[in-house]
């Protein structure tokens, strides 16, 4: 074992007995797996005569007893055109692009086991499954160490994260899952099909139930006002009460009524003298004259002078 490996080894190791580090500062802790992994994952070619699209198990330190790696080596335009699926519990759809581009690329493997929760803490959660991973490094350095991640994203369908069977969850109880990318952020989205996580990018995955999932509230029933008063002198004044305000509603709304009909009567004789006082202003009027101590009409003289037919007049 060189140097540098001895250091991240010791340094993994006082970071996770350290439980200030452990509260204070995961992210750095988990990034710094994330880097002696991959040295371990790439460790793996060079015990074999690697080829391209088999999958190759690593071995770690007994340090890290319980957690697995692995690693796969692909060419970029196989996998973006075919993806790959059944890559432990990832299936990788096509339209999977890196960058920067490169011309092979190596997809690191992560299973946590009984380290998830050290390495990926969520308070208020209980862990369902495993925290897995799915990283992409370059592989032109197959010998290379501390690598940088590629940034691995579909640009299609995306990536499906198949956990096995989660048991049986009570009723109520929603299972989540949760993403934490490699900045240290951590988004939750709902579970597909009973077991499967899907994601745009690649990260750390895990299936969580909240801790203490509290009981709905009961819903409280509207109070129903009751009449004051109890027994049955109570329940006559109720209805004495009921009786005299419906009583003056029925009085008040015949009056409106009778009111309306008054007045719509008296419209209409309004506009019937009207109309008559019309007619009689357009015909012809009569000329009056005074016959004792009243007024009658009277017809005007002749305005037209009989003419005699024959201009002869026979004299006898």
């Amino acid at each position: 074992m060189n140097s540098l490996t001895f250091y991240q080894l010791l340094l993994a190791i006082l970071l996770f007995k350290s439980p200030f580090l452990k509260s204070k500062n995961t992210t750095v802790s988990s990034r710094f797996l994330d880097s002696v992994l991959q040295d371990y994952a790439f460790k793996t070619f060079s015990q074999h005569r690697p080829k391209t699209g088999i999958i190759y198990d690593g071995n770690v330190a007994p340090e890290f007893t319980g957690i697995t790696v692995s690693a796969l080596r692909l060419r970029s335009g196989g996998l973006r055109r075919k993806g790959y699926y059944g890559y432990k519990e990832f299936d990788i759809p096509a339209g999977v692009l890196e960058n920067p581009y490169v011309a092979r690329v190596v997809l690191v493997y992560h299973n946590l086991g009984n380290w998830s929760e050290v390495y990926y803490p969520l308070p208020g959660y209980l862990f369902l499954s495993p925290v897995v991973g799915l990283l992409a490094y370059n592989a032109s350095h197959m010998t290379a160490e501390m690598l940088p991640e590629l940034d691995l994203r579909a640009s299609e369908n995306p990536i499906m994260i198949r956990f096995g069977s989660l048991g049986v969850l009570a009723d109520g109880v929603l299972a989540k899952c949760v993403f934490f990318d490699l900045f240290g952020g951590v988004e939750f989205a709902r579970v597909v099909n009973g077991s499967v996580c899907l994601s745009l990018k690649q990260g750390h995955f895990v299936v969580v139930v909240e801790e203490n999932v509290p009981a709905p509230a009961p819903v409280k029933s509207p109070e129903i006002p009751i009449a004051v008063g109890g027994g049955r002198d109570g329940g006559r004044n109720g209805w004495w009460v009921g009786g005299l305000v419906g009583g003056l509603f029925l009085v008040v709304a015949a009056a409106v009524l009778v009111g309306v009909l008054v007045a719509l009567r008296r419209c209409v004789r309004r506009r019937r003298v009207e109309k008559m006082e019309y007619v009689a202003e357009g015909g012809v009027p009569l000329a009056v004259a005074a016959v004792g101590n009243d007024k009658m009409p009277v017809a005007m003289e002749t305005r037209t002078k009989p003419v005699l037919e024959n201009d002869y007049v026979t004299v006898s």
